[in-house]
């Protein structure tokens, strides 16, 4: 943001070298009609396009929540089959939640780097094969063993699709010119006061790129500095130590 700010003080200066205030005073009327309908028109589009990004972070947070909710309820079950069973269910849940916190998580968002972890899925759906269903009782944890396996994978689908998702070139541009052009008509007004119209240029320039920032560190929900992080599978692996003491 600092970059920013500097640039856009550094151009009002020259402007105000070159041109005149008594020059800059006779457009204050046009300039200023004209600034309030341009900048009416970007808060809005800005407004939007933070809340959008905003409710796609939310739901990527979500789905990681629900994934994570899902495994720990699967390891729970886990206990009411027999123990071969248990035991092979359990350790492949242990190696996906390991796989997603040490090295999935860290990786760049490619498609490539889902290949493994779909492995590791099919393991663990692998791992309900040899179920003894003999049971009645186990039948119906089984069935809805499955139900909660479907919902994982749904889960697991919504969090890589919104690690793929963003923002378009086109509106992209639209954001980033729509900032300059916003900044820009600083220079068309001409104060007395140099010294303060450099600190509501500096003000405005520098509040359009922290929101642009924050529109980009949103957008990349797995990337940015304010990225989601594994905390809920971390939560799990001490679910899953305690689940181990009690069954």
């Amino acid at each position: 943001m600092a970059p920013v700010v500097l640039v856009s003080i550094a151009v009002l200066y020259l402007v105000r070298r070159g041109v005149s205030t008594a020059s800059l005073k006779k457009h204050h009327d046009v300039a200023g009609y004209t600034f309030s309908i341009i900048g009416v028109l970007y808060s809005v589009i800005l407004g939007f396009t933070v809340i959008n990004v905003q409710e796609r972070y939310n739901k990527a947070d979500e789905s990681a929540q629900t994934e994570a909710t899902m495994i720990a309820d699967l390891y729970r079950d886990a206990a009411y089959f027999d123990a071969d069973s248990r035991e092979t269910i359990r350790g492949s849940l242990r190696r996906y939640v390991e796989y997603v916190i040490e090295k999935e998580w860290h990786l760049p968002r490619e498609a490539t780097r889902w290949i493994h972890a779909d492995l590791l899925l099919q393991d663990i759906w692998k791992s309900y094969e040899g179920v003894d269903l003999q049971n009645e009782k186990t039948k119906i944890w089984y069935e809805q063993t499955i139900s909660k396996l479907e919902r994982l994978m749904n889960a697991r689908l919504a969090r890589e699709f919104y690690s793929w998702e963003h923002l378009s070139g086109m509106m992209w541009t639209i954001l980033i010119t729509g900032g300059i052009v916003t900044v820009c008509f600083m220079f068309f007004f001409g104060l007395e006061n140099l010294r303060m119209q450099m600190i509501m240029t500096a003000l405005l320039s520098g509040y359009l790129a922290f929101m642009l920032f924050l529109v980009y560190s949103l957008d990349h929900v797995f990337q940015s500095s304010i990225r989601l992080t594994p905390r809920p599978f971390e939560e799990t692996w001490v679910i899953f130590d305690r689940l181990d003491k009690q069954f």
